[in-house]
């Protein structure tokens, strides 16, 4: 091999690498489908205080979720629909910094054809199509479920949606009567009779799983987000933060 080709592959072999460093850190977020709307907000926020960031949102089920990170899935922040699934992974990783909460979510009970205002579980009985999240992985779907064992409420056919998000989009587009969705979906929209239940198992927390989130971790909990993620359709006023025991 003559020393101009040697030369050539040396120069080309160091330009690649300058290539690859160069490429911006990419910063991948986990978070809960009900979330990622306002989560995509906040980002354009971050992204205006740090151009030069680089970030990446993956959104499903918190069950889903979870079980992709304890498998070694490269996130750096994990945002969950409740306190549970983070609290599994730092029970797990303990090394990690302890879960906080960012928002406390409000389930809604969507009738988009009913002209009942807003007691919608009156009238729940008479609707033969029902959409609800998959309680098994999805914290809304849970408690879903549990209003219709309180209520003792049985539908002629229930739909179970793979998250809360595709629950809104089945309701939404009329393939069911009616839906179980996050509240925060309906900012905005007054259609049809909905009604809002709070409940305390839909506290969602998060969990910091690298330091390259840090910023966003941090950025999530200021005042000037909290009041944010308020306007979407959540509770943060007053929240009991740390949820690690």
């Amino acid at each position: 091999m003559t020393h101009s080709i040697r030369y050539f592959l040396l120069i080309s072999f160091f330009l690649s690498l300058n290539a690859c460093n160069s490429q911006k850190e990419v910063i991948n977020i986990a978070v809960a489908s009900n979330f990622e709307k306002t989560l995509e907000v906040i980002i354009k926020h971050f992204k205006q205080k740090h151009p030069d960031s680089n970030v990446n949102i993956i959104s499903g089920a918190s069950g889903v979720l979870t079980n992709q990170i304890l498998n070694n899935a490269p996130f750096d922040l994990f945002l969950s629909a409740d306190i549970k699934k983070p609290q599994i992974i730092f029970n797990k990783t303990p090394s990690l910094t302890k879960p906080v909460v960012y928002a406390v979510g409000q389930l809604a009970l969507w009738i988009p054809e009913s002209k009942e205002r807003n007691r919608c579980i009156n009238v729940l009985s008479k609707v033969e199509t029902l959409v609800i999240a998959n309680s098994k992985t999805a914290p809304y779907g849970a408690v879903s479920e549990k209003i219709l064992t309180n209520h003792v409420i049985k539908i002629e056919k229930t739909i179970h949606a793979a998250n809360i998000a595709q629950s809104f989009l089945y309701t939404k587009n009329k393939f069911a009567e009616a839906g179980f969705v996050a509240y925060s979906m309906l900012k905005g929209n007054d259609e049809g009779c909905q009604q809002i239940f709070q409940h305390r198992e839909l506290s969602q927390s998060m969990i910091l799983l690298t330091d390259k989130a840090k910023g966003i971790y941090d950025f999530i909990l200021s005042g000037e987000i909290q009041k944010l993620i308020e306007e979407s359709g959540y509770n943060t006023v007053n929240l009991e933060r740390s949820v690690a025991k």
